[in-house]
């Protein structure tokens, strides 16, 4: 394959990444080879690696990309100062990014890097300040030294909303039952905010 040079540093990074991601969305993440990506784009794979160390790394950064995209869908979400309204707000512009992005998300979660990588310390901060956003409605619920407990209820609810999350886009949501993701994500947040409110007055 010919080499090109016609693309600074920062756009071949972003034709790359967008190449990646029309690959996940099309076809899924097992799809998905430096190779294809390089042929696609019209660059040797040694050029890819230039730019990322290998294939966990690409991911790592398409990865990136869709926590921003997510983030920024929650930053869009109204919220109204009622801890119970505002999580089911920001539970469902979840569920409705997930319906959209089916194949990213499952990028997200279900891709396993290699043996040895590890993710870098800025996607690990990403994921710290996606999840400050529930964080930020649920504090209201707790007394200002209570931050170790604010914390414990957002892993409890974001690992609760990506279990059905996961089911849902699995196809398996059926055979647990017949109730709608909406349906569920409701009694979630009412049974769970409703708990919190009851623990605080006692």
């Amino acid at each position: 394959m010919a080499r090109r040079s016609d693309h600074s540093r920062e756009e071949l990074y972003d034709l790359v990444l967008g190449e990646a991601r029309r690959i996940v969305e099309a076809e899924g993440f097992r799809a998905l080879t430096a190779r294809r990506v390089a042929v696609a784009v019209g660059y040797s794979p040694g050029t890819l690696y230039n730019h990322f160390k290998n294939l966990d790394d690409l991911v790592v950064h398409l990865n990136s990309r869709t926590l921003e995209h997510l983030d920024q869908t929650l930053a869009a979400t109204r919220l109204e100062g009622d801890p119970e309204k505002d999580i089911l707000s920001l539970a469902l512009a979840y569920f409705a990014f997930v319906e959209e992005h089916p194949r990213l998300w499952e990028l997200l979660f279900e891709y396993r890097l290699g043996e040895g990588s590890e993710l870098p310390e800025w996607f690990t901060d990403r994921i710290t300040r996606l999840l400050a956003r529930l964080a930020a409605v649920l504090a209201p619920l707790f007394e200002p030294s209570q931050t170790h407990l604010v914390e414990e209820a957002v892993q409890v609810l974001w690992a609760s909303l990506h279990g059905i999350g996961s089911l849902a886009t699995s196809g398996k949501l059926e055979v647990v039952t017949s109730r709608s993701v909406f349906d569920l994500t409701r009694s979630l947040v009412v049974h769970y905010v409703g708990g919190l409110k009851a623990a605080r007055r006692h």
